[in-house]
């Protein structure tokens, strides 16, 4: 016959089936535990998410929203001078929690929002301006990497289909050529055109390693993103690059003048400074670009702009870096308005991240953690 089950039975089965989840899930190089479902850190001291900007740490060069007034103010942008996330295995992450994870990328990137809600945000204050579906077309840059491509496809399920005004890096060398050829499909609604320039560069950061790195289905070993900034930010360090017009790499001459261009001399950031920066760029780009093919008279457009996360567990983020409408030759920052949405909705990333985090620890382990782990570890 067979006894009952003890207590201390349940207990050491739940201990021993726990211990096998934990090591299910940090075996994935994109899965952490949730923070419900991990031991206290009560022993661990985690330094508060702070602004870099509240702490004023700038560099000659710096491109954040306090060095430029024609930047977005209300959201804090990381100085170049920061030296969280750099190459040197900060914020490695093997096995990092939900909780810590969400700390770590808010400090790389403050205000980042998963990539499906950054949509929705963006475009509902787009259409609280008359920007939508019927009324507007979206003109987008992302980088070329196959990574990317899930923020287009959302967004055009979202919109419409959009016209690509890409290049290496989220970089925008398509002139005025390009957009107004873009600019030519927009509708025409009440004598109007009007246009939605959705754009940034990305970087990785997720958990099986140092900022920049990511794994891709099919490779072996742990692959980069982006793979042209990194490659840029490897020449800073060694002190070494062509800066004149390759014919044979001509997108990647141009990305290194531009991103040039946003440093003094002898300044050597970090990869989140490089993208930052590059970021800075490609805003500059469509600004001027737009202003130049656009006619003030009959037409009217949103440049929103932010930098995409390549993040844990597969998901995509978005930093938002700025939304600004442009209409009858004056400017008009919308960030206030896009604020205000994502505080109406009462966004947390951290309990996105942790909630992504569990069902993921349930789809892997085949069972339902959450008071299952959290009793017995």
């Amino acid at each position: 016959s067979l006894r009952p089950a003890t207590s201390l039975d349940l207990t050491m089965r739940q201990t021993v089936f726990a211990a096998w989840a934990l090591a299910l899930c940090a075996s994935s190089a994109h899965a952490f535990m949730p923070s419900s479902a991990v031991p206290t850190r009560a022993s661990v001291s985690l330094r508060p998410a702070t602004s870099p900007l509240a702490k004023r740490l700038h560099a000659p060069g710096c491109s954040c929203a306090t060095c430029l007034p024609c930047s977005r103010t209300s959201s804090a942008k990381l100085s170049m001078a920061f030296d969280r996330g750099a190459d040197d295995g900060s914020f490695r992450g093997e096995g990092m929690d939900s909780a810590t994870y969400s700390e770590s990328l808010n400090e790389l990137f403050p205000g980042a929002v998963d990539e499906a809600k950054f949509i929705e945000t963006m475009g509902r204050v787009a259409q609280s301006e008359g920007f939508n579906p019927k009324s507007a077309i979206n003109l987008v840059s992302t980088c070329r990497d196959e990574i990317c491509r899930p923020f287009t496809e959302k967004l055009d399920a979202a919109w419409a289909q959009h016209f690509n005004i890409a290049s290496l890096g989220g970089m925008v060398f398509c002139g005025k050529t390009g957009f107004g050829a873009g600019m030519a499909h927009s509708p025409q609604v009440g004598g109007k055109e009007r246009y939605v320039f959705w754009v940034g560069p990305h970087i990785a950061f997720g958990t099986g390693g140092s900022v920049g790195q990511i794994w891709r289905p099919g490779r072996e070993g742990i692959s980069s993103a982006c793979g042209a900034l990194i490659a840029l930010n490897g020449e800073i360090e060694r002190s070494k690059m062509n800066v004149g017009l390759d014919p044979v790499d001509t997108e990647m001459s141009l990305l290194r003048q531009q991103v040039m261009g946003k440093l003094t001399y002898g300044q050597k950031p970090n990869l989140v400074g490089i993208t930052y920066a590059a970021h800075d760029c490609i805003l500059d780009q469509v600004t001027l670009t737009a202003e130049v093919a656009a006619n003030k008279e009959t037409s009217e457009y949103i440049i929103i702009s932010g930098i995409q996360v390549h993040g844990a567990l597969g998901q995509n983020f978005w930093w938002p870096g700025s939304v600004t409408k442009y209409a009858n030759g004056v400017a008009t920052d919308l960030s206030a308005k896009y604020d205000a949405a994502i505080e109406e909705q009462g966004y947390d990333v951290a309990s996105f991240i942790n909630g992504q985090a569990l069902a993921h620890a349930q789809t892997s382990a085949g069972m339902r953690l959450p008071g299952f782990a959290s009793g017995s570890v």
